[in-house]
């Protein structure tokens, strides 16, 4: 029996019913559609870039191309888009947890916060003399110890001011057996992770600059928010140092749209602006 061809030719893809777009919540837009095609015109009929015909917020991420017996193929084609701007909203998780850290950094090590005793009082402390094990340390001028037992090398030979922690050695009181010998402690550490999609290549260089540098909001100044708003909007610790810190940044490119995935971390004493540059520098 020979082939009967009738009606439009297909030139042109045709919308299959039955797509469904999706919205995971955030304002990410995904959608998976199918199109019958004539099999000549198929294999570019549908690119990546090429926006969906039903809805101008999306655009092809992929797209396959399925033969069949007769002349006309199908092609599946997945989309992704963002509902509004340029932005998806962040999605975000957090963890709060203890870690070891070394006990010379104790906020508390020298001064008293928060109602806590000071580990080791304030310098200058006393020349010690009394033990033993440490009097190797007098040919350069003498140790120095401070309260609970902190013993301290001697800065200098001119100097009369203590410079390392040597470790706690005194049991002369119930404070003093409980340090001894200890030289860490467990420090609450904070870290938050989100998702966050743009259709913006040069936000995510703008993301990527902003690695190792601290906040005192939820967003970079000039940049799109980065916490959701329940966190709060002011980071800022007693001194005014920022407590947050970029620490990493994961990109992934889908052509149409970007996918960033990062951490913050949250320090409660803030990051010592010395040492650390802010996001609005």
């Amino acid at each position: 029996m020979a082939k009967v061809k009738q009606g439009n030719t297909l030139s042109s893809p045709v919308l299959q019913a039955g797509y469904t777009i999706e919205n995971d919540g955030y304002g990410l837009l995904t959608c998976k559609a199918t199109y019958k095609v004539d099999k000549a015109s198929a294999a570019n009929a549908i690119k990546r870039g090429d926006v969906f015909s039903a809805d101008a917020r999306l655009r092809c991420h992929k797209a396959s191309v399925s033969y069949g017996s007769l002349e006309v193929a199908t092609i599946t084609a997945d989309y992704c888009g963002i509902a509004a701007g340029d932005w998806t909203d962040p999605n975000v998780t957090g963890t709060d947890s203890l870690s070891t850290e070394p006990i010379t950094s104790h906020p508390n090590f020298f001064s008293s916060k928060d109602g806590r005793f000071k580990i080791c009082g304030d310098p200058p402390f006393a020349v010690a003399t009394s033990i033993q094990a440490l009097k190797p340390y007098s040919d350069q001028g003498g140790i120095y110890e401070g309260e609970n037992g902190a013993i301290f090398e001697n800065a200098g030979s001119s100097s009369v001011s203590p410079g390392k922690f040597l470790g706690f050695y005194s049991k002369a009181s119930d404070t003093a057996k409980k340090l001894y010998q200890r030289t860490s402690y467990l420090a609450p550490t904070s870290a938050f992770t989100g998702i966050i999609y743009t259709t913006k290549a040069d936000n995510v260089q703008k993301l990527r600059g902003y690695i190792g540098k601290t906040m005192s909001a939820r967003a970079p100044q000039g940049f799109r928010y980065l916490l959701p708003a329940y966190f709060g909007d002011t980071f800022s610790a007693k001194d005014e140092t920022d407590q947050l810190m970029i620490a990493n940044v994961h990109f992934e490119d889908y052509g149409v749209l970007y996918k960033l995935s990062y951490e913050i971390r949250f320090n409660a004493e803030g990051y010592v602006r010395q040492v650390y540059q802010g996001t609005n520098v």
